[in-house]
């Protein structure tokens, strides 16, 4: 995308908290940047359990009850074009799993952006205004270049581990990146 055009789309987008009502519009949106990010590598059904309404209930109160966790949603007009979420580390999953102690107190838990978008500068910001100066580490799927390349710029290096996504995610192999 053109500088001016991604300048112009920067300018017309809507970047703010989400609220219980965006919960549904969020779930499917980051379903399907899953799906689109991942493709064959997932499991049939994948995200169908995001999708059902008590998850969505749950995103819902979640939202409207945010603790510590910071989330932006980013529309353009009446179209989710990105969402971005950081929370306290580590999350219930890596606590069960065993993965603990966490390598940092803040998790890059999510931060997805339309295809649309990309090139237009939007993961930045939506970046920028969930991660503040604290140590922050996030899960990466193993051969996701483009997201290796963004968080790689923004001072994360890739830890030396290899772990299973698990049952629901097909077993593709992850890895956490931390920022100190």
């Amino acid at each position: 995308m053109r500088t001016t055009e991604a300048s112009a789309l920067l300018s017309e987008i809507e970047l703010r908290e989400p609220r219980p009502e965006d919960a549904e519009g969020w779930a499917a949106f980051l379903v399907e940047e899953q799906r689109r990010t991942y493709g064959s590598l997932l499991p049939d059904g994948f995200g169908d359990r995001d999708l059902s309404k008590g998850s969505i209930r749950l995103l819902a109160a979640a939202f409207a009850e945010p603790g510590d966790a910071v989330r932006r949603i980013a529309w353009h007009g009446d179209r989710i074009l990105g969402v971005a979420a950081a929370t306290a580390g580590p999350a219930p999953w890596e606590v069960e799993l065993g993965f603990v102690p966490a390598p940092a107190e803040r998790e890059l838990g999510r931060l997805y952006v339309h295809a649309d978008a990309h090139g237009t500068g939007l993961g930045h910001v939506l970046f920028d205004a969930v991660v503040d100066e604290r140590p922050h580490y996030l899960w990466l799927i193993d051969g996701n270049a483009r997201a290796s390349r963004f968080y790689e710029r923004r001072g994360f290096r890739h830890l030396d581990e290899r772990v299973s996504t698990g049952p629901s995610w097909g077993h593709i192999p992850m890895h956490r990146m931390l920022r100190a």
